[in-house]
């Protein structure tokens, strides 16, 4: 991808309107950066109703008019062909929309009017099921959408569902808050309210957290994959210029000799660079089916406690915050290794999270996780070097819903879920040792059999 392109989704992804649970923020701040990185002046978010037998125009920006429109409607009678098209839930890349066989239907009613003459819709997906899309209209002369600008779109839409996620987050804490505030007078009546309300909490804690590590295995394995399409396409260039010198009878054994040479270091380069990719998913694969799996497993450590924490990498990177880890060899339990997962990375994000800010060290963020055995305990800590926390908040951390981050999305829920895993799961202990400049450690204790 052009780095222009994954500048500008590198701004969008960081940026506190997608995660602070405002959905017309997000709204604005994507369609602007879809106009910026597409160098169009008009596209819209379109939003599905309940049935899909229509799509409502949650907001489209005309910057060639400084117009705005909401609330247009295009259904499912009127437009066949197109919503034909939106049911496959793959992206609509119409580089010619007066004759492309989805979007030859507004020809008459809308782009020509308009001047629009190439259309681009990539689909907008929460929880698996798409809910709308991300409309991209460009005016002028047709043009062929390039597989990075698609790429782009698509990345800016999943940012969209994110806001989604965040917005639901919002809602849900605003009731619990609404709800504690009556809970004196209305203790019986809210109780099975509030349950619901946290389990939906804990979810979407869990979700936030997977969707951190999504977004730096997404940046992560651009890389090697850009490496390898290059490499690819340089062979394939070689490939043409020896077929050519080949037809004209120019081939020679030295031209032969540097084809073949250019071809295997641009091979073994994409082989290397598409393993390193495939290594990176295959641990983010891990990590996240680990932390919904409950099942008992024999696990050596020093194997299974990198292979989770590896994914979290790019995550920290983008903070710069270095990670290290150093489990003892040959350390072997049978164990539950999805809550160990949930556990590692609810205690490295929450420490990327709270435990750094402007100027807290020059000598560089840094956070290590270890592992040993001591007595038959299997002892897991995770160590910042950041703010720490004063003493009287000591015994608070691990109390649901407390949190000095509620501004910044943060629910309260992190420590008191991992305090519920250690004590119900593993019949274990968690503490926090803590001082204010000196950074933080909580350590897991665990009882394991020889």
């Amino acid at each position: 991808m052009k780095e222009s392109l994954e500048l500008i989704l590198l701004r969008v992804s960081q940026s506190a309107d997608i995660d602070k649970g405002e959905l017309s923020p997000a709204l604005r701040l994507i369609i602007n950066s879809v106009c910026e990185g597409l160098q169009i002046t008009r596209a819209g978010i379109w939003l599905y109703d309940a049935e899909q037998t229509l799509v409502e125009c949650a907001l489209l920006i005309d910057k060639s008019n400084n117009l705005e429109h909401e609330s247009l409607v295009l259904t499912r009678k009127d437009f066949p062909h197109y919503f034909e098209a939106l049911d496959s839930e793959r992206t609509i890349a119409a580089h010619d929309a007066i004759t492309d066989v989805a979007t030859f239907e507004f020809a008459d009613v809308y782009l020509k009017p308009l001047g629009i003459s190439s259309m681009l819709d990539v689909p907008i997906r929460h929880r698996g099921k798409m809910v709308g899309i991300i409309c991209c209209e460009h005016q002028g002369e047709a043009r062929t959408w390039e597989d990075d600008e698609v790429v782009f779109a698509a990345s800016l839409a999943d940012l969209y569902g994110r806001a989604i996620s965040a917005n639901e987050r919002a809602v849900y804490e605003a009731k619990l808050i609404q709800a504690n505030q009556t809970l004196e007078q209305n203790v019986k009546d809210r109780t099975a309210a509030l349950e619901a309300a946290q389990e939906k909490l804990i979810e979407s804690e869990k979700m936030a957290a997977l969707g951190n590590l999504v977004a730096g295995i997404a940046h992560e394995v651009n890389t090697p994959l850009g490496i390898a399409l290059t490499s690819v396409s340089n062979c394939k260039e070689e490939l043409k210029a020896i077929f050519r010198d080949f037809e004209q009878g120019e081939l020679t054994e030295q031209g032969f000799k540097d084809f073949e040479e250019v071809c295997s270091e641009g091979l073994a380069l994409a082989e290397n660079s598409l393993m390193r990719a495939a290594n990176l998913v295959q641990d983010f694969k891990r990590t996240s089916a680990d932390q919904t799996s409950l099942e008992i497993e024999k696990i050596a450590l020093d194997e299974y406690i990198p292979r989770v924490c590896n994914p979290l990498k790019p995550m920290l990177r983008k903070e710069q915050v270095e990670l290290s880890i150093d489990v003892t060899p040959d350390l072997v339990i049978t164990t539950c290794p999805g809550v160990i997962a949930q556990i590692l990375t609810n205690l490295i994000s929450n420490a990327q999270r709270h435990a750094f800010g402007p100027s807290v060290n020059n000598g560089g963020n840094k956070i290590a996780v270890s592992c040993s055995k001591k007595d038959n305990v299997i002892v897991i800590s995770v160590r910042d070097n950041g703010k720490g926390i004063a003493e009287e908040f000591h015994r608070k951390v691990f109390e649901p819903f407390y949190t000095t981050a509620r501004d910044k999305g943060g629910t309260g829920l992190g420590l008191h879920i991992l305090y519920n895993l250690v004590r119900q799961k593993f019949n274990g202990d968690i503490s926090l040792l803590s001082t204010p400049g000196d950074g933080t450690t909580v350590t897991v204790c665990i009882p394991a059999e020889d």
